[in-house]
């Protein structure tokens, strides 16, 4: 990638991104009458599974790319903030919230779709649990995310009993392990196979803060005078510019996904 398409890349994702966003907040997440979205929520009995925990994800989307765009914009023309650690932390999350949508929608039909929500959903249930535990030990208890984690609960059965799971087995079972997901997905996603998987693992060095294993990821410059030693670490327009590259692939595929499968927003 030539330097002009570097930062042609970077500067056409910062109001692409923020269109995308205000788009995605602009209406009330639906489902078409007839669809295959709204045969997916009849199986599950429920609003929430499929239906919410596909919202939830591409909302999470919406709002680190929206949160990407304002951090990148500068008020000087033509002039973009990139930043060594944080950029790439803010991705972190897109990366896995696309990945799991296209998992959940690429499923054959109802009951797989319904399934691989279940999966997810589970996720949030158990990592629920654990933190309004460790809250109450703690004695500073959340009554309200106490009680949105029961509620969730309460649909993880549902969901589970009509699809002729033992619910309890569900609960019980050993999550799965979302980066296995980047995986899951590479037959639709063009391009060398861990693709996915690669931008996912360099988006969580960063957000785990591992400063050194992320300083491969920056442009090394000895400093001007050799006797100062050490060297200057500077953002990678280049990689952050394919990174983004491939998010807006993923996006297109989601998006089409959920244009064929019934998502909509009620203006």
């Amino acid at each position: 990638m030539t330097q002009r398409s570097t930062l042609q890349t970077l500067g056409g994702a910062v109001e692409g991104f923020r269109d995308f966003a205000a788009a995605i907040k602009s209406g009330v997440p639906t489902v078409r009458k007839g669809s295959m979205a709204e045969e997916d929520q009849a199986l599950s009995a429920n609003i929430v599974i499929p239906h919410a925990i596909v919202s939830g994800l591409v909302l999470t989307v919406a709002d680190h790319v929206s949160a990407w765009a304002e951090l990148a914009a500068s008020p000087e023309k033509d002039v973009l903030l990139l930043h060594m650690q944080a950029d790439y932390t803010l991705f972190r999350p897109v990366l896995e919230g696309l990945a799991e949508v296209i998992w959940i929608l690429d499923g054959t039909d109802s009951p797989s779709r319904a399934r691989r929500a279940l999966e997810i959903a589970r996720i949030e249930y158990k990592h629920g649990l654990k933190l309004t535990n460790a809250l109450r030990k703690a004695r500073t208890p959340d009554d309200k995310t106490e009680q949105g984690i029961a509620a969730l609960g309460r649909f993880l059965r549902t969901t589970a009993g009509n699809l002729g799971y033992d619910p309890e087995d569900v609960l019980s079972a050993p999550l799965i392990d979302p980066s296995s997901i980047t995986r899951k997905i590479a037959n639709r996603v063009p391009g060398p196979t861990l693709q996915t998987f690669n931008y996912w693992a360099i988006t969580s060095a960063h957000a785990h803060g591992q400063f050194i294993t992320t300083l491969r990821h920056a442009i090394e410059t000895p400093p001007s005078t050799p006797q100062m030693g050490g060297a200057l670490y500077e953002p990678d327009e280049e990689l952050i510019a394919d990174l983004i590259k491939f998010i807006g692939k993923l996006l297109e595929i989601a998006i089409n996904l959920l244009n064929e499968q019934g998502y909509e927003l009620r203006r």
